[in-house]
């Protein structure tokens, strides 16, 4: 045989032989569950329709927080990376929502405002959206918690759509999210449509961000003519802004126009720490009259962030800050952590040693198994057994608590093996697989971490129906019991 031939034969029996072990070593769990699909018949549109929903984190827990909707056209091209996108941000950086993307049936006929010649079957945008208005908005809102307001998001044609939709029918949508949008469409007439109906109402109130790939022509130009309407016309409330990728193609631009639309459109709900340093308190007030002003909504920043702008003061030296921004969210009954330690050291800087020895103990009695508390409760002499007393429960008062829980995203398998409770946390970012050791009824803590868990029970109910696992840093999750 050749000996060429022969090296070749041997060389793909070797990856095959490799190859077959590999899969003999998978082992094939559940599918990854990003959202759910429904479906509904559009008497508008004669057919049925299809969409694919995605709700925040914790909405199965929580039966009273309203969230706005983000309505994605060709969800079934872009759903999966917006709602990754959305799981990252909203830890910080934006509200929670619901993403409802919409799949596609007939693309050109639903996103088109104008028929053309080259384009049969085209034209259909009125209709596709006097379905979202009769149709889509009322089951959305009458299946989940919503607060009214919307958001659409689309690309190409569905940016096309989102520009027309704010020119003829701006109460439809509050904020608009157009990806290389395809204003060069019918000769630009959506463009001079929306030129004509930003003098006409001159008091339109939105977000609107506009982007565009490393496009030319006539895809650029239909923008760019957008754009110096905007500048010389815009009316006061119609917050704008648009953006040039030139690093970025018509297919990969959704991408990193979702982040700079989110974080455009969201521009106050994060504060950057150079911000924070420079101003501090007043950027928070500053923050929460404006968002009261665009969105019509209270802002208060998650305790996550709260800790971060704290530990930014104390870090900085700013003892003063740090000590009024921790005694008032301690005030307000924020028992966290690390709003007590801020305090603590803050007070250790200003000599004030029983202030501070007082927040070291706060420290230890929400998570005695906090390392740093520990040191310090020991080196100032605090007498830990006074913090807490001795609470060692077992039997039944163990048993009524184990089982899962989950928020939907996050799941928590809570075991009684050996007397002793063991949990199993698995959340988007981190594991936990340890024993719990109670410091009060219904809490533990895990030993040498971070983390607590509280446990509360419904009216009447003997078993736990709820959990909270908390954070020294101002994370916490509620879960539900499921089984």
């Amino acid at each position: 045989m050749n000996t060429q031939l022969t090296k070749v034969l041997l060389i793909i029996a070797l990856v095959n032989c490799l190859s077959s072990k590999a899969q003999q070593g998978l082992s094939k769990k559940e599918p990854i569950d990003v959202g759910n699909q429904y479906t509904f018949y559009s008497q508008v549109l004669n057919e049925q329709r299809e969409i694919w929903i995605r709700v925040p984190s914790g909405y199965i827990v929580d039966d009273i927080t309203k969230y706005p909707v983000i309505y994605l056209l060709d969800g079934n091209n872009n759903f999966i990376f917006t709602a990754g996108l959305l799981r990252q941000l909203e830890i910080r950086s934006v509200p929670k929502s619901i993403l409802v993307g919409i799949v596609n049936t007939d693309r050109t006929r639903d996103l088109t405002p104008a028929t053309t010649e080259d384009e049969p079957g085209s034209g259909g945008a009125d209709q596709f959206l006097e379905m979202l208005r009769t149709e889509m908005f009322p089951l959305v809102e009458s299946n989940f918690r919503t607060n009214g307001h919307r958001t659409i998001i689309g690309h190409s044609d569905g940016g096309l759509l989102a520009i027309y939709s704010l020119a003829k029918y701006p109460e439809l949508f509050d904020a608009y999210l157009a990806i290389s949008p395809s204003l060069w469409w019918d000769d630009q007439k959506v463009v001079d449509l929306f030129e004509e109906r930003l003098k006409e109402n001159a008091k339109v109130k939105a977000l609107l961000y506009m982007t565009m790939a490393s496009e030319r022509g006539k895809m650029l130009g239909g923008m760019m003519k957008l754009v110096g309407a905007l500048e010389s016309q815009a009316p006061e409330n119609l917050r704008w802004d648009y953006k040039v990728y030139p690093n970025e193609h018509h297919g990969s631009i959704p991408v990193v126009s979702a982040v700079e639309g989110f974080h455009f459109f969201y521009k106050d709900w994060h504060i950057p720490s150079p911000e924070f340093e420079a101003y501090g308190l007043t950027t928070i007030r500053e923050r929460k009259k404006r968002i009261q002003k665009e969105f019509g909504t209270a802002w208060e920043p998650e305790d996550i962030i709260y800790d971060d702008l704290l530990w930014d003061l104390v870090e900085s030296g700013r003892y003063e800050e740090t000590i009024l921004l921790s005694e008032r969210l301690i005030s307000a009954g924020k028992e966290v952590v690390d709003f007590h330690e801020t305090a603590a050291l803050a007070y250790m800087a200003l000599d004030s040693l029983e202030s501070a020895k007082h927040h070291w103990g706060e420290v230890y009695r929400l998570n005695p198994g906090y390392e740093d508390g520990i040191e310090m409760t020991d080196s100032l002499n605090i007498d830990k057994a006074k913090l807490l007393t001795t609470y060692l429960p077992k039997g039944k008062a163990l048993e009524v608590l184990s089982g899962f829980y989950s928020d939907g995203e996050s799941t928590c398998t809570i075991e009684l093996k050996d007397g002793k409770l063991r949990m199993l946390l698995k959340a988007p970012f981190f594991t936990i697989n340890d024993e719990l050791i109670a410091f009060k009824k219904n809490r533990f803590y895990v030993p040498e971490d971070y983390f607590t868990v509280e446990f509360q029970f419904e009216n009447e109910v003997r078993q736990a129906s709820h959990l909270v696992v908390q954070g020294t840093y101002g994370w916490s999750n509620r879960m539900i019991r499921i089984d």
